[in-house]
This record gives C-alpha cells, structure tokens and sequence, in this order.
C-alpha cells in the first residue's frame, strides 16, 4: 500500500492537501455558479416603483422614471439597487448573486450606530424584471419595502 511506503505522516499530509485541493475547487465551482449572467438586456428601462410599510394602507403613489441600465449595473447588481429616496441608498451592496432561473439577490448593510440593512429578490427575464427591497431602519425599528417593475423601451441615448 502506498502509505507504507511514504509512511503515516507523509500520506495524512498528502491526504490533507486533496482535501483541500478538492475544497477549493468546489468553492471555486459554487463561485462560478454565483456569477451567472443576468437574464436581462442592457438598456432604457421605464421602472415604477412603490414604496409600502405595514399597518400602513395609504402610501405614496408609485413614482415612475426612465433609467439606462448598463451591462456593468447588471454585473454589480447597481440595475436592481434602491431607487426610492431611503437613508439605505448610500449603504453597501453585499452578496450579490446571479441565479441561472433569472432570479438575482443581494443584501444590504449600512455602518455606523444606528445600522439598517435589507434583503432584495429580483427576478429577471430578457427585457422585464420585477423585484422586492425588505428594508428595516435601523435604530428606528421601521421595516418597509420598495417593489421595482422595469421594463425596456429601447436603447441608451
């Protein structure tokens, strides 16, 4: 048997570093896996987005805006980040991740004492996508949400 011949010490070690070889590999597969291509064309998209808070029945009218959306938005997730007027715009974009069904995902987590955070799902396909931000406030214990519907109508100016 081989690890007679190269003795104990030297086969738990070899039989270590495939362990990790084969660690790294499945990591680095599960990472490929996460940097799948967006299901969405780059380009002018009309998007209405609506804000909702709970226990709460009259909110803001949606509000509508045009937006060029660039391959390098779609890469970063920047495509599918708040758009409302919210605190949480100028937090971090964290875990990002592109499925293969055309759902994308991201979190995000701002700094400081009064830290609020959020959890978007999006679920894309070709030229549409429609997805839900789940914020909460921070110190100010409020959880509310901003739905985004997008559709392209044409290319860049």
């Amino acid at each position: 048997m081989l690890a007679s011949k190269v003795g104990n010490g030297l086969w738990r070690n070899w039989m270590r570093l495939r362990i990790v070889a084969l660690g790294g590999l499945a990591a680095s597969l599960a990472a490929g896996a996460q940097a799948a291509e967006v299901a969405l064309k780059p380009g002018l998209y009309e998007i209405e987005i609506r804000l909702s808070l709970p226990n709460v029945q009259d909110t803001a009218p949606p509000m509508r805006l045009t937006r060029c959306v660039s391959p390098a938005d779609l890469q970063t997730g920047q495509a599918f980040f708040v758009l409302s007027d919210n605190p949480l715009k100028t937090c971090s974009l964290l875990d990002y991740e592109a499925g293969a069904a055309g759902m994308v995902a991201y979190r995000i987590a701002c700094t400081g004492p009064n830290r609020g955070s959020a959890v978007a799902l999006f679920d894309t396909a070709g030229t549409s996508y429609r997805g839900t931000i789940a914020m909460n406030m921070g110190g100010k214990n409020m959880t509310m949400s901003e739905t985004q519907i997008g559709k392209r109508i044409g290319d860049c100016p």
